[in-house]
């Protein structure tokens, strides 16, 4: 196949760019005085924003992150986004049955919000706590954006994906990555940040979402950090529900930002988005490998490169 750079036009540019779009890749507005990460556009353009959303890829991805869509980085595209199309919808994430386990996979709704997804899939368990936070966020005049939850067993393991991760157990949720720390006085959440690589998530509140709302007193928000302004941020005031206290409430716990990010390195080290229910997990006797066989027989484990870290007990060497 040929190259696809800056200057490429076409089909083949288009299907690139709805790929990543489905993904959950943005580009880099760097127009502006401050850059933001915006929606990527799919016109069959290959641009410098489509570029951005390439490098960021194959940097997820372990390639050669020069921009340039050649067969590996078209093959890995692919193979992601049939991933990701199982994760949302398939009942099991190789598409057969098997017999009952411990538990199962539910879909749950989301809040469609620029690229983000309006489902994920959770274990039913996990399923029933995150409903509950998602009609609390409902009720009082916010939205619960999404950038997927259960991971397929064949994702590769970068940088910025844990091999060991509780997405791979259907325990954790991403929030939409470009539902927040982009502007705080417009993003349906700010991430204030309250120590070191450490954020409370806000949720913002309005009638627009929910006429029935009833919604939570104005607050002033302080340290609100963005992509570009990682430290101290900026004072917020609206209509705002603490996320993360209320995903306390129901198991999930925050994680905290990779150290790097706060130094300047990649924006996909921020995990502000990132919730995963621990209820259960006993520290020094839960293992990854557990976990896992709730949700898995040993057929779809044997193989995969998660079932590799099954020994991994929680609160020593598995987080």
């Amino acid at each position: 196949m040929s190259l696809l750079r800056i200057g490429s036009k076409g089909p083949r540019v288009l299907s690139v760019q709805e790929m990543l779009k489905f993904l959950g890749y943005q580009a880099w507005n760097l127009n502006e005085a401050e850059p933001k990460r915006e929606d990527l556009v799919c016109d069959g353009d290959f641009g410098p924003k489509t570029e951005s959303a390439v490098i960021e890829f194959q940097t997820d991805e372990g390639l050669y992150a020069d921009g340039i869509v050649g067969p590996a980085t078209m093959r890995a595209l692919q193979e992601a986004w049939q991933q990701r199309n199982l994760e949302l919808n398939a009942a099991t994430l190789d598409g057969t049955s098997v017999a009952p386990l411990t538990y199962s996979l539910v879909r749950v709704p989301a809040d469609a919000f620029g690229d983000g997804y309006d489902r994920l899939q959770l274990r039913n368990d996990v399923a029933d706590a995150y409903l509950k936070v998602y009609e609390a966020v409902q009720d009082a005049g916010g939205i619960v954006t999404s950038s997927g939850g259960i991971r397929h067993l064949g994702a590769k393991v970068s940088a910025n994906r844990s091999a060991a991760s509780l997405h791979y157990v259907g325990r954790a949720l991403d929030l939409f990555v470009g539902s927040g720390m982009n502007d705080p006085k417009k993003d349906p959440y700010v991430a204030s940040r309250v120590a070191e690589r450490t954020y409370q998530i806000h949720v913002r509140c309005s009638k627009d979402n929910n006429p029935d709302a009833t919604l939570p007193p104005k607050r002033k928000i302080e340290h609100c950090v963005t992509y570009f302004d990682r430290i101290d941020g900026q004072a917020v005031t609206d209509h705002f529900l603490d996320l993360t206290a209320l995903c306390a409430d129901h198991g999930f716990k925050p994680i905290r930002a990779r150290r790097s990010f706060e130094r300047g390195g990649s924006w996909a080290g921020a995990e502000w988005w990132h919730f995963q229910n621990e209820t259960g997990l006993v520290d020094g006797v839960s293992t990854f490998g557990e976990e896992l066989q709730k949700i898995y027989s040993s057929g779809q484990l044997a193989g995969a490169p998660p079932w590799r870290e099954r020994d991994r007990v929680w609160q020593i060497n598995w987080f």
